[in-house]
């Protein structure tokens, strides 16, 4: 029997419509079946020479589960390969984490929280230089390219919660020049809106939780690269490594979801535009964020990079503060109140209560992902909902998004150049640190050295300072040194007593440098003794229950203790840490 080679096969290239919806169109080989088997096994078959001839050794890099849903998504976005991984934190953890410690990384200053709290937590204390910058300004974007340094510049648009748009084809042409790699977190726009490694990325980041699974069933990640080059590996090598996989089952639902991720864009992008431009000038309502609106800062750039709709997210910032945005969250009745996006199911949520004390996000905000609903419900579930919030409402006219986590007693000098380190302290670096435990305060500028001091946690500030004084040095070209300085006034660079103890001497950075900086909140680092050149100390008071008490010690209490009293060559904490209860493991404390 014979027939056409080319029976079975399309006659010209698919849309991705129909590659999605068919899931590439394969056909499993054995059963003929239309829906891809699901692999359990976690090992495979050796041939009786020792090799893998089917290429698959163990399931954390070679489960054929993955093989479908990876070619379907690189085929979509247009990119040479992709990787899944365990969720959308660890697609981004590894594109990072196979930099090296002291790369310069560029990453947009609105972005989604847990990144950034992540970056600022961990990635700069592992040794990258993380800078946070306004993408959507080129000018901006440009100035903060280090030639030689800047390996990686970070994108996200649309950006979390606010919605801000970058020019993915301009960032990359300025990142070029500096030979930096881009990566797009593309989440929202989904490869249905915006194909970043067309307009020049080197690599597109997905938390595929959202969007491209759509059913909030499904925790997974993926990486997609223009080119499989040296740099790809190492993504490749660190999510093998790392263990950071997709079980076999979730990659499974995860291509099921694929299969409606066309229909289900394209229809949550018409509900978002219809329900932000219901609400543009709306009485309850402030600001309307949506791309899709002329009036959006971003909505020129968005027109000719989105294809097709502007996306399913939205924000609403209420025009009665935030007790009305919380009361309004809490009155919905067919929004369901969840964190996430990208499902069938719309959600509402007051995204300032999630991010913390250090979020850029205004407090009266209401972050909006808009599933498959009748359109019409949803606006009339927030018409009524915002109507019983404005009868209780507080006016909270004027309040600033952003929270200082520290007392400022610094003189206040009027000199123009003590002015911009002053608004560089309050909008970059602060907020950097505030996450962190910590903060500086202003002491002062004169004949091009700026001094702060230390307030908080010592470990917010010490390990970065180097990244701090190239931000400030960067922003403020007059400032030719940035100098720590101690609550006394003093230079912190100071040498051991002559004539003293060394427990004498670690007393005195104690009383001197550390306490007065971590007492502004709430806690105290005490001497316990000295011992075969070793300082025994305890934490007390809200350091003691601090999830950020080993930084605080490894990278600020012993860098500054040893740094300054040669004797002593480590710090040991003896503090009983699970007794902490002001608070236990919360990240930042301090005034609010």
């Amino acid at each position: 029997m014979t027939g056409d080679k080319n029976q079975g096969r399309p006659a010209h290239p698919l849309a991705p419509e129909t590659l999605a919806a068919q899931a590439m169109g394969k056909i499993d080989e054995v059963t003929r079946a239309l829906v891809p088997p699901l692999h359990l096994s976690t090992t495979y078959e050796r041939d009786p020479d020792g090799g893998y001839s089917s290429g698959r050794g163990y399931t954390r890099p070679h489960n054929p589960t993955y093989d479908e849903p990876e070619q379907l998504l690189a085929a979509l976005e247009g990119g040479s390969d992709c990787l899944l991984f365990a969720s959308g934190m660890a697609a981004a953890n590894a594109v990072f984490q196979s930099l090296l410690p002291g790369d310069h990384v560029v990453a947009s200053r609105v972005m989604y929280w847990a990144l950034r709290t992540w970056l600022i937590d961990f990635a700069m204390s592992w040794g990258l230089d993380v800078e946070f910058v306004d993408t959507t300004d080129l000018t901006v974007l440009a100035g903060a390219m280090r030639p030689g340094r800047t390996r990686l510049v970070w994108l996200e648009t649309p950006a979390n919660p606010t919605w801000e748009i970058t020019d993915i084809a301009a960032a990359v042409e300025i990142a070029r020049a500096v030979r930096a790699r881009v990566a797009v977190d593309s989440t929202v726009a989904t490869p249905v809106l915006t194909r970043p490694l067309e307009l020049g990325a080197d690599l597109v980041v997905h938390s595929a939780s959202k969007y491209l699974n759509g059913h909030s069933d499904v925790l997974a990640g993926a990486v997609v690269c223009a080119e499989q080059d040296s740099f790809w590996q190492r993504i490749r090598a660190w999510r093998r490594d790392a263990g950071a996989v997709l079980g076999p089952f979730e990659a499974w639902l995860l291509l099921r979801g694929m299969r409606t991720l066309f229909v289900r864009v394209q229809r949550s992008c018409e509900g978002a535009l219809a329900i932000a431009r219901h609400f543009e000038g709306h009485p309850q309502v402030s600001h309307v964020l949506y791309p899709g609106l002329p009036g959006h800062p971003g909505h020129t750039t968005a027109a000719r990079q989105m294809s097709g709709g502007f996306g399913g997210m939205l924000s609403l910032r209420h025009a009665h503060g935030e007790a009305a945005a919380v009361a309004t969250a809490a009155r919905v009745a067919v929004f369901k109140r969840a964190t996430s996006l990208g499902g069938v199911e719309s959600l509402i949520e007051q995204r300032a209560s999630i991010e913390g004390p250090s979020t850029r996000v205004p407090p009266d905000l209401l972050r909006l992902s808009i599933g498959l609903e009748n359109t019409q419900d949803l606006i009339a579930d927030l018409e009524q909902a915002l109507a019983q919030s404005a009868t209780a409402a507080r006016a909270h006219s004027g309040e600033s998004p952003l929270q200082d986590i520290g007392p400022d007693n610094e003189v206040q000098p009027e000199d123009e150049v003590a002015t911009r380190i002053k608004d560089l302290l309050d909008d970059k670096v602060r907020p950097l640190l505030a996450d962190r435990g910590g903060s500086l305060t202003f002491q002062g500028y004169a004949d091009g050295i700026a001094k702060f001091g230390i307030f908080g946690s010592p470990g917010a500030s010490i390990p970065i300072m180097g990244n701090i004084s190239d931000m400030i040095r960067h922003y403020v070209p007059e400032v030719m040194d940035v100098q720590l300085v101690t609550a006394t006034g003093t230079d912190r660079n100071l040498q051991s007593d002559r004539g003293t103890s060394p427990a004498a001497a670690v007393r005195r950075v104690l009383d001197q440098q550390i306490n007065p900086a971590v007492g502004g909140h709430g806690g105290f680092v005490r001497l316990v003794e000295v011992k075969n050149d070793c300082a025994y100390i305890r934490f007390e008071g809200g350091c003691q229950g601090c999830a950020m008490s080993d930084v605080t010690l490894r990278q600020g209490v012993e860098v500054m203790i040893r740094e300054q009293v040669p004797e002593i060559v480590s710090v040991v904490d003896v503090t009983d840490h699970a007794s902490g209860t002001n608070p236990y493991f919360e990240t930042r404390k301090g005034p609010s």
